[in-house]
């Protein structure tokens, strides 16, 4: 059931009921929907960065609403891929029409990318460690021989990793529940390393890393 779609596209029209985010141990965290319509100018400076170290044939996993794809346009061309379907009839809506459907671990295109982009501590889509080592093992065949990746990763130091499972909740239905991974620096370098990639950190806040990661 595609509930964040659901309710991302329910928000563009003018539906402001809260998206919530459960844990496993029962707890509801408030999700902002607003922040996947922030234009340039609301962006952080992590994501500002990211965006300034953007060049060439550009993918954009989790590209959402599409919000950060016009600024992208101006770095190189843009392919941005989501999972749901009604995310990118959102993005589209806004005039994204490089927006597709597509699953990041089965994205087969006809091109190699100088850079590909994760926002919004979106490299956590493996769920697991051993996804996430293949996830690291798919974006690495999608790179140019001198491509880079860029991501928006968690500040997070509580231990290496931390496998969570997450239910969302709008409108007081539950949605399918997902695994998502954060992790510490060490463990993300460790597991670029196994696939013969190379994570630099560009810069540090009390609550996020810009990372880049290149083949070796």
């Amino acid at each position: 059931m595609d509930i964040f779609g659901e309710a991302l596209l329910a928000f563009k029209n003018g539906n402001r009921s809260t998206f919530y985010l459960k844990d496993e141990k029962g707890e509801k965290h408030l999700y902002n929907l607003a922040e996947r319509f922030r234009p340039y100018s609301k962006l952080n400076k992590s994501e500002k960065k990211l965006v300034s170290l953007s060049h060439g044939d550009i993918l954009d996993v989790g590209c959402g609403t599409g919000n950060i794809i016009p600024t992208l346009n101006k770095r190189g061309s843009v392919v941005g891929i989501d999972i749901s379907p009604r995310v990118i009839e959102v993005a589209k809506k806004n005039g994204c029409n490089n927006c597709i459907v597509a699953n990041i671990f089965s994205y087969k295109p006809n091109r190699k990318f100088d850079t590909i982009t994760f926002f919004g501590n979106n490299l956590g889509i493996g769920g697991t460690v051993d996804k996430t080592e293949k996830l690291l093992q798919n974006l690495k065949h999608l790179l140019k021989r001198d491509g880079q990746i860029l991501a928006i990763t968690h500040n997070y130091n509580a231990g290496n990793y931390k496998e969570m499972i997450l239910t969302p909740i709008w409108k007081n239905r539950h949605g399918s529940k997902f695994d998502w991974l954060i992790f510490n620096n060490n463990f993300l370098s460790k597991l670029c390393l196994e696939q013969n990639l190379k994570l630099q950190v560009i810069s540090t806040s009390w609550k996020y890393r810009l990372v880049r990661i290149r083949k070796v």
